[in-house]
């Protein structure tokens, strides 16, 4: 046997790979921390990872068991504290009994943090100072043990040890250097973004994924870091970021399944966008409040239900805020993880519960006993929350091209947000989705900044089907999708504060830029209306806060002269346009008035809708199917106070009051034969007339579903 104690370079993996002629070397871990390489002949049988067993073939679906696995663990050990020991206190004693009680599909745990210590030891000498033991081969002897899948976290694009050691390798920022992340723990480590087309994956990345897999044999690797970017130098940016990232991706990906081809690969929180999703076996995003909303896991799973492989969100039992640095840090109430989880669970998704140790590895026993009763939450609605499909009846349309999953603004964000309040349960889709087939009834335009010829054909295609269609704001700069709306853009942004009286009474403002729009088939549906005094040029000198300004004479209204929305009715369908930037705008204030304006839009469009329901607001509905049940699930977000506390920072969600009784009213092609409240199985009480089932669900506390059996669309529903 050969003894490499220097690093593995490119040429290393060029004559070692395992397609080449000279047979692939298996690196094992000696004490010291180098790695013993075992040559295996040409021919022979697949290397057996550390601890003897075999590999395991690949299925022909690799993640069909992940779609059966409603509850998952993610240790987030971070390896980036230098200064005391890293995984001393995980114990068998310690982390066998939590993984019998907690039943998991999979865990997670620490293979390389952003620091770019890694908890194993590693050729490149990157392990952490005091690394008590090899947590990933002490992981895969307990998960062997009670049959849990063993998932590596692995930071790709951002790596601090990598960017001091080569800065060359760095995503170059303005003033030329590597450009630095988590700059408010720079105390402990260094955060750089990495460019995906340097020595960095050769040298680096390579490295330790060859050592992962040839040591460990994981069951999946979950990336981390790969949102970082876009990167400026002249390697990348003579491409469009999201085909450097696609093309970086697939190389770790290739490489992971070179060596074991069942091992899951995903990245958490990129681009959704399908032309880049296959190849991801599973979707997945961590989320963590208050830092992010709840809606955001939401949004993100109907982001990915369509995409045609199991998703997951993992949801953190820790409160902490990266832009509150003097927050302490401290667990979460069970009663909001069991709400961030059912948010998770009602779309489809798998509950990834996300949790911390103790400082030296150890699993905490409170945060554990939380976690127990979170998997016994989840198990109890595997039936009504797993293998189910949306019911495709809303969507808001995504067609921006980018590698993030975040865009150039908030709009569809925004959009979601906005059609979860009024109960249209929505999915987020692109413009592939745009299908003939598609059953949508709605579809919603979110200013978009991008729209080709070809997207606004098929949204055109869809109205004359009979579909309805609502854009607002810059969509409207398409000139195909002025043509489709039967508008004439005559200036963008004229005013940047209007108003529109409400039908039902009251107004609604929306304080942002607005567009005049000319009649061109299209007919005004409501007309724009001036705020106080806008046309005084000295009015730019209140600050928006102020409570006498952004008002609008009720009395005496002042016309803008062009229209705040617009339909048109086009053969089956009808298109309706705000002229405005509403949804990024909604997204950011969530102001009552705007949602007020939009629930009077929407039967415009939708006379005779689908669903409805006397829920409030705050309760969240999911409609999915399964075979011949339709799932309408329902989740009560009341955060159960007033978290509105000005110059403090209490955010926390503590006791979640009740609600019910809840309504809901859901067109059927014919009468089905049993409601049930689920979980339980327990009959609701209904009422059936004219094609119309009233379903009543007395009290929601944190999650229920009503199965309808069987279930079958009616046409001609909106």
């Amino acid at each position: 046997m050969e003894n490499h104690s220097d690093p593995i370079t490119r040429r290393h993996f060029l004559s070692e790979t395992v397609h080449g002629s000279a047979g692939l070397m298996i690196g094992l871990p000696l004490a010291s921390g180098a790695l013993l390489w075992a040559p295996v002949a040409d021919g022979a049988e697949d290397p057996k990872p550390a601890g003897g067993q075999p590999r395991p073939a690949a299925a022909p679906n690799a993640n069909a068991w992940l779609a059966d696995s409603p509850f998952n663990l993610l240790v987030d050990y971070y390896t980036e504290v230098p200064f005391r020991p890293y995984g001393s206190g995980a114990t068998r004693e310690n982390v066998l009994k939590v993984l019998k009680e907690l039943r998991l599909g999979y865990i997670i745990i620490y293979a390389k943090g952003h620091s770019g210590r890694t908890s194993f030891p590693s050729s490149l000498n990157t392990q952490h100072e005091m690394l008590g033991k090899d947590m990933p081969e002490f992981f895969r002897q307990v998960t062997r043990e009670t049959g849990t899948r063993l998932f590596l976290y692995y930071s790709g694009m951002v790596d601090g040890i990598a960017g001091t050691r080569h800065p060359e390798w760095g995503q170059p920022g303005a003033d030329g250097k590597p450009i630095q992340y988590f700059r408010e723990f720079a105390d402990l480590f260094t955060a750089y973004a990495m460019c995906p087309r340097s020595g960095y994956w050769d040298d680096w990345v390579a490295v330790h994924i060859r050592e992962m897999m040839t040591r460990y044999d994981p069951d999946g690797i979950w990336v981390d870091g790969d949102w970082a970017g876009p990167c400026s130098c002249p390697r990348c940016r003579k491409d469009p970021w999201a085909t450097v990232t696609d093309e970086w991706r697939k190389k770790f990906r290739d490489l992971v399944k070179s060596f074991k081809p069942a091992c899951l690969y995903s990245a958490g929180n990129v681009g959704a966008r399908r032309e880049y999703n296959s190849l991801f076996d599973w979707r997945s995003g961590d989320w963590f409040s208050p830092n992010n909303h709840r809606l955001h896991a939401s949004i993100a799973m109907r982001r990915y239900t369509n995409l045609g492989v199991p998703y997951d969100a993992f949801t953190c039992d820790t409160v902490f805020v990266h832009s509150r640095p003097h927050i302490r840090a401290r667990t979460k109430p069970l009663q909001r993880m069991l709400q961030e989880g059912a948010t998770v669970l009602a779309n489809g998704g798998l509950w990834g519960y996300w949790t911390y140790p103790m400082p030296h590895g150890a699993f905490v026993p409170s945060k554990m006993h939380n976690a127990k009763l979170a998997g016994e939450f989840a198990r109890a609605r595997k039936d009504v929350c797993l293998h189910t499909q949306s019911a495709r009846w809303t969507a808001v349309l995504d067609a921006e091209p980018r590698a993030g999953l975040f865009g150039s603004s908030s709009n569809f964000w925004g959009a979601a947000k906005a059609l979860i309040a009024l109960h249209r349960a929505p999915d987020v889709i692109d413009e592939s989705d745009l299908t003939p087939a598609v059953t949508y009834d709605l579809i919603v335009v979110p200013e978009q900044p991008v729209l080709t010829p070809d997207t606004v054909a098929r949204l055109e295609q869809f109205v004359r089907r009979g579909g309805k269609l609502l854009s607002s704001g810059c969509s409207i700069r398409s000139p195909e999708v002025q043509k489709l709306l039967g508008v004439k853009l005559a200036k963008a942004g004229e005013i940047v504060d209007g108003h529109v009286m409400l039908k039902s009474g009251g107004t609604a403002g929306v304080y942002a830029p607005w567009d005049r729009l000319e009649l061109a088939g299209a007919e005004e549906l409501y007309p724009l209306c001036r705020a106080w005094d806008d046309t005084n040029p000295q009015v730019g000198k209140i600050r928006g806060c102020y409570p006498i300004t952004g008002m609008v004479d009720e009395e005496n209204p002042q016309k803008a002269g062009f229209p705040a929305a617009t339909v048109r009715r086009l053969d089956k369908g009808i298109a309706a346009h705000v002229a405005t930037t509403f949804f990024d705008t909604y997204w950011k204030f969530g102001n009552p008035d705007m949602l007020a304006w939009l629930r009077e839009i929407l039967p415009v469009l939708q006379p005779a809708p689908l669903f409805q329901t006397d829920a409030l607001s705050f309760v969240e509905v999911t409609l999915r199917q399964k075979r011949d049940t339709l799932l309408v699930h329902l989740v009560n977000g009341n955060p159960g106070r007033d978290i509105s506390l000005v110059s403090t920072d209490d955010l926390w969600v503590d006791d979640i009051p009740p609600v019910g009784p809840i309504t809901c009213r859901i067109r059927c092609a014919s009468r089905p034969q049993s409601v049930t409240i689920e979980p339980g199985a327990t009959p609701a009480e209904t009422r059936w007339r004219d094609g119309i089932l009233e379903a009543v669900l007395p009290r929601l506390e944190i999650h229920s579903c009503l199965a309808i059996r069987p279930w079958q669309r009616p046409e001609n529903s909106g």
